[in-house]
Order: structure tokens, then C-alpha cells, then sequence
């Protein structure tokens, strides 16, 4: 019996996201498929990783050397239509290409000798291979992480119009997997309301980060280093964001808060902003409107260990967001010991446990984020960030995910 087990081969699963980092940008969904790789690497299965690929050069030598040997790297170029290819144009982009290359990529799944054990995609990567599956051609089990659930959300009527194709794609994936893995428990409804897949078929397999990984990555000295290059080592209270700055990610919304209640915090409160994205010259004219100008920091985007050092050196992390999937920027701040404000959506409050280590507010409410963020200087904000490592550590942590990874596959698989 034991010989049996001992000469089993190693699972082997076919990993299918168009983007990774840091290949791709520094996205939540980027940095979760890496690190979900790297981990089953970790625990002796054979990965496959079938990701678009990257325009710089740069960036693929980097993304070749980042990943362990044992991981098998495929990179599909991107199918383009030039109506999604041009500057600004992320929706089109979306319903013209990403259909396109998820049928490429099924292709090359399919040239592999045997197929993979499992084949796990993420989001509308795996388009492609439902496909397939409805025409009884894939004979793996098919795994998929849904992403993009704030595209049923948008509150933006011309997005949600524009986005029906991506919608309708992602309920082909989902109905024809065999398995739909929710990434928090308070998705399970969201995921029954707009992909028809019954909770029953679901299984929640919540994101995860290494909260040693992440503390490895922050350096005091470099967190104080960036408060004295921009001017703000005497900040009382800092608030620390991090994100894409797009419509539905809320930054908009701290403006009007902090605009509310800019007189009531002390006189040195400070709001540092870390990302890029089509809606920075939005916030920035938010910002001078409300006269805030002397108090907010636009940082762009930063590298992984600034952005770590500043989750480390700051009071509070706020994630002012309309909607949000699961939120690995929450996840890396909770593992720094810093408390959290964020909006009671998507899978924040599997994460943020209001009064305790931190605050939860309506999405889209200024007047009830300005409260909170006036009611956390009245509050042991160490001991609020303590409970969240500890939540954080215990729930969230690869330690705690992994196994339950392995365990899905080896049970598909069986």
C-alpha cells in the first residue's frame, strides 16, 4: 500500500490566467495566480501556467526567473482586434481580445499529452475551455476562481450595457466547470444571483497571503525614509490606500469623507494614495476642489516593498470601495497589524470584522466613512490591528489555504 502511494505521480494542473505577475501588472488577480502557483510548486504539484504574453521584454525575463522550476511557463500571445487595442480602451479590450485568446490558449491546453489531471482557470481565461467542455471534448475536470464580479455591480449604465459579452462569458465558464471556487463566503450569493451556480456547487477557497512574506518586505527604515521624502513624518493620523484608480474602487468617496471632516481630525492628518489608473486626474481635481491639497499624497505606482513599507509606517488602511471580489491590498495590510475602514461589499466583511479590527461602512457613503474615520482616532488602533494579524494569520494565511487546494484537485482528480 505504501509502495502504491510512494509511486503515484504528482498531480499535475493546468494553470490559466491571462494575466500574472509580474509579467502583468501589479493587480490583485495578478499577485493572487502568482502566488497560488508558487505555493502548489511549493507542495510538489506540477503546474502548467498559461498566462498572455507580456508586451515588455523586460518584464517576461523577470516573470521567467520568478517562478520555480518546476512550474511550466506558457506564453500565449494575445489575440487583438485593433477596437481594443488602442489607449484607454480596457472594456473593449476585454469583450474583443479576451475571447479570442482564451479559444488560443484551449488550443494549447489541448496539444498537451496527457491532459492535465485538473484544469484551473481564472475568470473569463477560461472561456475557451467551457467552451470545450460543452462539446464534451475536455475530459479533465475544470476548475474556475471567479473574477470580474463587480462588472455585474457597475454603476455606470454604459459600462454595464458594454460589459454584457464579458457577463455572458462568465456564466458559460462557471456552468460548464465542475467546480466554482468562491474566493470568500459572502460571494456564494453573488455568484448564485449572477453566474446561476447554486451555492452547492461552489466551494470557498478564500485568497491568501504569507504574513511573513509580507512583513519581510517592509523595512522601517525605508517606511521612514518614505515619510521624510514626501514631507510627512509628523502625520497624526496617517490613512494609507492602495488600488487601481477606477470609478468603482471608491477613492472619490475618501475625498468626500475627509472633505466632511477635515476640521474635526488633527490639523497633521494625512491620506497617501498608492496606484495608477483613467481615474487619477478625477481624484486630483476632487482633491483641489475640497481644498485637501496640502493633506493627500498621489503616489502613482510603487514597488512592492514601498508598498509594504508604507502599509507598515501607516495609522489606518481605508478601501473607500463601491464593490470589491475578495481584496489582497485589505489581506496585506491586516498582516502589518494595521486596522482597517473599508466598505461593507463583495468579500470585505469575511475579512474586516467591524469594532474589532476595524470599521465596515455602506459602499458609496461619505458621511458614514467621515464618521468612522473621526470615531478610529477614539480607538486602541494597536490593539485593532493585532486582531487582524491574528485574523489575518489564522484564516487568510497559505499555511491555512494551501492544503485545501491540494485536497480539491486530489479529489477531482481521483
Amino acid at each position: 500500500m505504501n509502495r502504491v502511494a510512494s509511486e503515484r505521480k504528482p498531480l499535475r494542473v493546468a494553470m490559466v490566467s491571462r494575466r500574472v505577475h509580474p509579467a502583468h501588472g501589479p493587480g490583485g488577480l495578478e499577485r493572487h495566480v502568482f502566488e497560488l502557483v508558487s505555493e502548489l510548486a511549493a507542495r510538489g504539484i506540477r503546474v502548467d501556467l498559461y498566462s498572455e504574453t507580456p508586451s515588455d521584454l523586460g518584464r517576461l525575463k523577470l516573470a521567467n526567473r520568478a517562478f520555480p522550476s518546476s512550474v511550466t511557463l506558457y506564453w500565449i500571445r494575445g489575440g487583438r482586434l485593433p477596437v481594443g487595442s488602442r489607449k484607454g480602451t480596457v472594456v473593449l479590450d476585454r469583450i474583443s481580445n479576451y475571447f479570442l485568446w482564451s479559444r488560443r490558449v484551449a488550443r494549447e491546453v489541448f496539444k498537451s499529452s496527457p491532459l492535465p489531471d485538473v484544469v484551473h482557470v481564472h475568470g473569463l481565461a477560461g472561456w475557451g475551455l467551457a467552451v470545450a467542455s460543452r462539446r464534451g471534448k475536455l475530459s479533465c475536470p475544470l476548475v474556475v476562481t471567479t473574477h470580474g464580479l463587480e462588472e455585474f455591480q457597475s454603476h455606470r449604465r454604459l459600462k454595464h450595457l458594454a460589459y454584457l459579452p464579458f457577463r455572458r462569458g462568465m456564466v458559460t465558464v462557471a456552468c460548464e466547470s465542475t467546480v466554482v471556487v468562491a474566493t470568500d463566503r459572502s460571494l456564494t450569493t453573488s455568484i448564485e444571483q449572477h453566474l446561476g451556480c447554486p451555492v452547492s456547487s461552489q466551494v470557498v477557497i478564500p485568497n491568501a497571503v504569507s504574513p511573513s512574506r509580507c512583513r519581510q518586505l517592509a523595512k522601517v527604515d525605508r517606511g521612514f525614509a518614505l515619510l521624510v521624502r514626501h514631507g510627512i513624518e509628523q502625520a497624526d493620523p496617517l490613512f494609507f490606500s492602495a488600488g487601481r484608480l477606477e470609478a468603482n474602487k471608491g477613492f472619490d468617496v475618501m475625498v468626500n469623507a475627509l472633505a466632511r471632516v477635515a476640521n474635526e481630525l488633527p490639523s497633521n492628518w494625512t491620506w497617501v494614495l498608492a496606484g495608477d489608473g483613467p481615474e487619477r486626474s478625477v481624484i486630483q481635481k476632487a482633491i483641489a476642489g475640497a481644498g485637501l491639497e496640502p493633506n493627500c499624497i498621489l503616489l502613482g505606482r510603487v514597488d512592492d516593498h514601498d508598498l509594504h513599507s508604507w502599509y507598515a509606517v501607516a495609522d489606518w488602511f481605508v478601501h473607500p470601495t463601491r464593490y470589491e471580489g475578495s481584496s489582497l491590498v485589505t489581506l496585506e495590510a491586516m498582516a502589518h497589524s494595521c486596522p482597517v475602514v473599508a466598505s461593507r461589499t463583495g468579500g470585505l466583511p469575511d475579512k474586516v470584522e467591524d469594532g474589532v479590527t476595524g470599521f465596515l461602512v455602506q459602499p458609496g457613503d461619505a458621511d458614514a466613512l467621515a464618521t468612522q474615520l473621526v470615531t478610529a482616532m477614539g480607538v486602541d488602533a494597536r490593539s485593532f490591528g493585532e486582531a487582524g494579524r491574528k485574523r489575518c494569520e489564522s484564516r487568510f494565511s497559505w499555511d491555512v489555504i494551501g492544503p485545501h487546494y491540494t485536497s480539491l484537485y486530489e479529489q477531482l482528480s481521483s
